[in-house]
């Protein structure tokens, strides 16, 4: 078992979240062959007991690399070293599309093609390719307007696909209404843990739904890490459910030690907390109130879409496409 073997050392004063040091000390021993494939190891209450963390922040880093390619969770059986690192992965899947490119070429000087007319109907297919994307229309159930927004903005600038945004909580209290705005859409998209509820309020609609990991930037949750024990972090964002978000992020992260406001409130009326903050966190749509605050470290709240959740769309909408016959 991984408890056998050296390292595993979490510094709490690093200003480095847990989680973080964690990953990156598992990924690095699978990495230099340390731990090897096949691998088992602790299961997450054992680690966390053994580095005395919170079981939230070895789940963190467990899902994190499994994600990635270095970890697998096997059900009843528990987690282990996967057969091969992501680099590997990544770099036998550069190999496999060179190998690709190279046949297409051979193929191509066969039917009399030159390297240059290859190139020229490779850029316009792949142009075609990512126009077709843009036709495609995703519904987003998000628990949080923010998630919405943020998901729609970076779904948009990957892929070019389109993002019609929904509230969890609309969809629960008017579900025949989001049943019929989703017709015109071809993917149902929520986030990984509301998956099941969503699949069960839209089962009248005939399109699939897949779950997707939204999370706070790693540079959001390091400048929140290194604040000081007992300073004081005031949460400005317009909904309560979106501060729980954040703060389910901060505890997953092992962020403890420092002292949490929420405000939601409008205008002025959050100001009054301010002479209590060391720093300000802030959700991305309500920077501009903020933008003259002096003597405060200002702490943008920006979500990410994770590579794996952003990969796995991506197949979706391409499986689609074939279904669809929209391959020429």
């Amino acid at each position: 078992m991984a408890a056998n073997n050296p390292g595993l050392l979490i510094n709490p004063k690093s200003g480095i979240p847990l989680y973080v040091q964690l990953k990156s000390q598992i990924k690095h021993f699978i990495s230099a062959g340390v731990w090897e494939p096949g691998l088992k190891l602790p299961t997450e209450r054992e680690l966390a007991e053994m580095l005395g963390v919170s079981r939230n922040t070895v789940s963190a880093a467990y899902k994190e690399l499994e994600a990635e390619g270095f970890l697998v969770s096997l059900q009843g059986r528990g987690t282990f070293v996967a057969g091969e690192s992501s680099d590997k992965k990544r770099t036998s899947r550069k190999e496999r599309l060179l190998r690709i490119i190279d046949l297409a070429l051979e193929e191509a000087a066969e039917l009399g093609f030159n390297p240059d007319d290859f190139l020229a109907l490779a850029v316009s297919r792949a142009r075609e390719q990512k126009q077709l994307l843009s036709t495609f229309r995703l519904a987003f159930v998000a628990p949080t307007r923010e998630q919405a927004e943020y998901f729609k903005e970076e779904l948009l600038s990957e892929t070019g696909v389109q993002v019609v945004p929904f509230l969890l909580a609309e969809v629960r209290e008017r579900p025949e209404e989001a049943c019929q705005r989703c017709l015109g859409a071809d993917l149902i998209v929520t986030t990984l843990g509301e998956v099941e509820e969503v699949k069960r309020l839209l089962e009248a609609v005939d399109r699939p739904v897949a779950g997707v990991s939204l999370g706070l930037e790693l540079g959001t949750i390091v400048r929140i890490a290194r604040m000081p024990a007992g300073s004081t972090l005031v949460l400005l964002c317009s909904e309560e459910a979106f501060a729980e978000k954040v703060m389910q992020s901060l505890r997953g992260a092992g962020i403890g030690g420092i002292k949490v406001k929420v405000s939601t409130d409008k205008g002025e009326g959050f100001r009054s907390l301010l002479g209590e903050a060391d720093a300000v966190a802030v959700s991305i749509d309500r920077l501009g109130e903020v933008k003259d605050l002096t003597g405060k470290e200002v702490i943008p709240l920006r979500y990410r879409l994770d590579a794996g959740s952003l990969n796995m769309l991506r197949c979706l909408l391409l499986d689609l496409k074939k279904k669809t016959g929209s391959t020429q």
